[in-house]
């Protein structure tokens, strides 16, 4: 009797594992994956060594738990997780990281981009600073950019820069960090989708976006729904555990494929969700516009990116060659301060009017479905996080605290970038800091 309790004991033991494994399995190999794919960015784009990237950037969480080594028969990093998960990223000359989500698959046919010569002249944007020179409290601005450079939970900004009417006035980084540092924007990046699909005269009420919809009920889905996030498309968004999010990123080759497949939850227009499958989907409308995908990938470079003179500009693709319009673009601070300088000049950049300034005004509308209404078109509003910032401000968002702040009332661009844990910078002491230096 007592060998049969203890068989059943053992057996129940080993079943409970098992299930907790095959649970967990999933979670863990997003970890693995994240971490792969964000030690292989910071190796290939930013020059780091891998240590500093784990001690640094993987310092939250399970990911304190990698292991990340190169591999040396390709340019990639391979992280391990307990021995047992093993997931590797690869880099692509000149334009990023690609995480391997299918080892079938291999890596994509990416062409390398449109070369640009960088000597353009621009006018607009002037990056000596101008703290001695302008009628302001350089003292208070001094100290609203130490408060922004103050250290938070799990890090803290790596580049802070304020510019008034396209002008410098002060701008400080992290040790390692300079002017010339690729810096991640993440779901910043939704708002450089969002300016694309203003570039290609499509219409917001245009609805049978996509051949695969057929005729149910996805086909009544209009460019504003994908635009103002509230597609109707069933769809889950946050971190710290198995969802639509975390397996688009980590476990699909193809993101606007999986996000498309998703069936509609409810009528288009009644409720919004914040979702980045949904931006990936507004990059394949994107690029289909295009007479192949190649062409649309380039402009992205010549008719956004060069004719600002951001060409420090990446984003990364997905396995099956997209640039990942919702979460992979790097750039200096200072370009990031261009495309806020972009809106807040209403798309026209030294003459020419690069984004049509309707489009600009479109994206600045309150999304009608956002409760909050701190949400417009691939766009953030004024929220109550925020109660300094003027009504008619406007910001780019993403994950750890990046953010692009744009004020007209002021000629203002505010940029802060960094790594922490999400949303713990203090924006609001920061932006009524800087509002003071100027009044």
């Amino acid at each position: 009797m007592k060998v049969r309790r203890r068989y059943v004991f053992l057996l129940t033991l080993f079943s409970l594992l098992l299930i907790g494994y095959l649970v967990a399995k999933p979670l863990l190999r997003t970890a693995t994956g994240y971490a792969a794919k964000q030690a292989c960015s910071c190796h290939f784009l930013q020059g780091r060594e891998l240590e500093d990237i784990a001690e640094n950037d993987l310092n939250f969480s399970l990911l304190t738990r990698v292991k990340l080594d190169f591999n040396h028969e390709y340019d990639g990093v391979e992280a391990r997780l307990f021995g047992l998960f093993k997931r590797e990223a690869r880099y692509i000359t000149g334009q990023g990281c690609i995480l391997i989500n299918d080892r079938k698959l291999g890596l994509p046919p990416v062409q390398p981009l449109p070369l640009a010569d960088g000597t353009a002249a621009d006018s607009v944007m002037n990056f000596e600073p101008l703290l001695d020179s302008l009628d302001l409290d350089t003292a208070q601005l001094a100290a609203a950019l130490d408060f922004g450079m103050t250290p938070v939970t799990g890090g803290g900004a790596r580049a802070v820069a304020v510019f008034q009417a396209g002008n410098l006035l002060a701008e400080r980084y992290a040790a390692g960090y300079d002017a010339k540092t690729l810096l991640p924007g993440w779901s910043m990046t939704k708002t450089i989708t969002g300016l694309l699909l203003g570039q290609r005269n499509l219409l917001p009420e245009q609805a049978s976006l996509f051949r695969e919809w057929g005729d149910d009920e996805r086909a009544q889905i209009k460019l504003d729904d994908l635009m103002k996030m509230s597609s109707g498309l069933a769809w889950e968004e946050s971190y710290g555990s198995m969802t639509d999010a975390t397996r688009m990123l980590h476990h699909r080759p193809d993101f606007a494929q999986y996000t498309c497949s998703k069936k509609a939850k409810q009528p288009p227009g009644e409720e919004w969700v914040y979702s980045s499958g949904t931006t990936n989907i507004l990059m394949e409308l994107y690029l289909r516009s295009f007479p192949d995908r190649q062409a649309g990938i380039n402009a992205i470079y010549t008719d956004l990116f060069y004719p600002i003179g951001a060409y420090s500009f990446r984003i990364e693709p997905d396995q099956s060659g997209r640039p990942v319009g919702s979460s992979y673009a790097w750039a200096t601070a200072r370009d990031w301060a261009r495309i806020g300088q972009l809106m807040l000049q209403e798309g026209r950049w030294e003459g020419q009017q690069i984004v049509p300034a309707a489009w600009i005004a479109y994206m600045r509308e309150p999304a009608p479905a956002c409760a909050d209404g701190d949400y417009g078109g691939q766009t953030w509003l004024k929220g109550p996080d925020m109660p300094s910032l003027p009504d008619n401000a406007f910001l780019l968002r993403g994950f750890q605290d990046q953010r692009v702040i744009v004020i007209p009332d002021q000629e203002l661009v505010i940029v802060r970038l960094g790594h922490n844990d999400d949303q713990t910078a203090d924006f609001d002491g920061l932006v009524s800091r800087v509002l003071a230096a100027l009044s």
